[in-house]
């Protein structure tokens, strides 16, 4: 995770709302303000939720500064809500260990989280973004963590379940939603993202979650164990999916679809890190397992800061099979040091059935001994299914537009008829095709392509 920066085109609004929210106070079980007929009722969310507070469809949110959810409390969000994050007090919606979220959407009526800066107007970094935390795993010594060191304040997103982790931690459910301009810097290399899961455990359950223009990584996991599917990064700054603190969990359907010009100005926007800088406590690698995920990169006439498709970093491992990485600004899949490489070769790792394009070369290798070559991991991962192909359009997806993407297949496709479900991911929905989708369009109905100009 690095600093947020926005891209040179897309200036960030400074328009605030012209929309006056009703007066309400913290309490959990407040009343709201009747509204004028034919207009929508409004509301904030401010302070500490710590019983049970269930919102309205029938009324638009604003998130103002940090929101706590905690422990004993729930947050209950129906389907078709709308909640807008504060520009001016940088809201965050943090569910802490112990508190749970209940938002359910549905494809035709997603929740959404946005900014509350006018249609139009809306940009990366307009508020802070959405944090979970729970009691599942974390490799750090103590086996607890807090987000960015305490950054956020002395009491706010401690995670992590110490000497006896719950594995099966619930923080509750989050499905069916939009995460729209989140993901901020609060200091100096410490960043909020889209949303960020710390040490969540696997009874919590996630899908469908769209996170688009976020000012950091979209999708970032603190170690935990929960599992997820049908993730979609779009239009981020920083990276799509960033794993670290010893993540173990398994996320099936995903899409990363970078935007040329914007980039992180002091780092490298990759579809995936994978990195454990810190120190690796208790042999607990990170080890997520992916499968079917299309990641459409920004190509060669990119920001200078864009990377690879997928950076395979320090002190981790991870299984990504039966999946497409073409356009990347680099290569499709690098490797940064020999412990990833030599985890690969000693099947701890693994990487099968992907189809890749890069623009500079397909692997990159970087003080990496484990293979003599480009050429000498390419032959190994050949083995295991890897294919290559010439272009992006080679790939056979519809259409990678940006405005308008469809990444279903054509049906000459070379991603048709290759997937395989073994091992780590023999308890996966076994498909026909890999990446994304098939012939099947999930993103119908609750995925948004326009979001500066939505109006909610």
């Amino acid at each position: 995770m690095k600093l947020n920066q926005s891209t040179k085109w897309f200036a960030l609004a400074a328009v605030a709302t012209s929309v006056t929210f009703a007066s309400c106070s913290k309490s959990d079980n407040d009343p709201v303000t009747p509204p004028t007929p034919g207009t929508k009722k409004e509301a904030v969310i401010e302070g500490k939720i710590s019983k049970s507070r269930v919102l309205s469809a029938d009324t638009t949110y604003l998130l103002r500064a940090y929101v706590q959810v905690v422990d004993g409390g729930t947050l209950e969000i129906p389907a078709g809500t709308i909640i807008k994050g504060e520009k001016s007090t940088k809201a965050a919606l943090i569910v802490e260990r112990g508190g749970k979220i209940k938002a359910n959407g549905t494809a035709d009526k997603p929740i959404v989280f946005t900014s509350d800066q006018t249609d139009g107007n809306r940009g990366t970094g307009d508020w802070s973004g959405i944090i979970i935390c729970g009691k599942s795993l974390v490799n750090t010594s103590t086996g607890t963590a807090q987000y960015e060191g305490g950054a956020l304040g002395a009491t706010i997103a401690n995670y992590g379940g110490g000497t006896t982790p719950v594995l099966d931690d619930n923080s509750g459910e989050l499905t069916y939603a939009r995460i729209e301009f989140a993901g901020i810097a609060i200091e100096k290399d410490k960043e909020i993202n889209g949303l960020t899961l710390c040490a969540v455990g696997s009874g919590t359950k996630i899908n469908h979650i769209q996170v688009s223009y976020g000012g950091d990584d979209s999708f970032e996991f603190f170690g935990g164990t929960v599992n997820a599917t049908h993730l979609i990064a779009y239009r981020g700054v920083d990276d799509d999916f960033d794993f670290d603190q010893g993540y173990n969990g398994k996320i099936q359907y995903g899409i990363s679809i970078k935007d040329p010009m914007i980039a992180d100005v002091a780092g490298t926007s990759r579809g995936i890190e994978l990195e454990n800088k810190g120190t690796v406590a208790n042999n607990q690698y990170s080890r997520p397992i992916l499968s079917n995920f299309t990641f459409i990169g920004p190509g060669t006439a990119s920001e200078a800061t864009h990377g690879a498709g997928i950076h395979f970093g320090l002190n981790s491992r991870m299984v990504l099979a039966n999946s497409i990485i073409v356009g990347a600004k680099t290569s499709a899949v690098e490797f940064n040091s020999d412990f990833p490489a030599a985890e690969l070769k000693a099947g701890r790792s693994v990487l099968s059935n992907n189809m890749v394009f890069g623009n500079v070369a397909n692997y990159g290798l970087k003080d990496v001994t484990t293979f003599a070559s480009v050429a000498d991991l390419t032959g190994y991962l050949n083995g295991f299914g890897d294919f290559a192909v010439t272009s992006v359009d080679a790939a056979g997806l519809t259409g990678t537009s940006l405005s308008a993407p469809n990444l279903l297949l054509k049906s000459d496709s070379p991603a048709l008829g290759k997937a395989k479900y073994e091992g780590d991911l023999a308890s996966l929905t076994k498909e026909t095709f890999i990446g994304a989708m098939g012939t099947t369009d999930w993103t119908k109905g609750w995925a948004s392509w326009d979001p500066k100009n939505n109006k909610y």
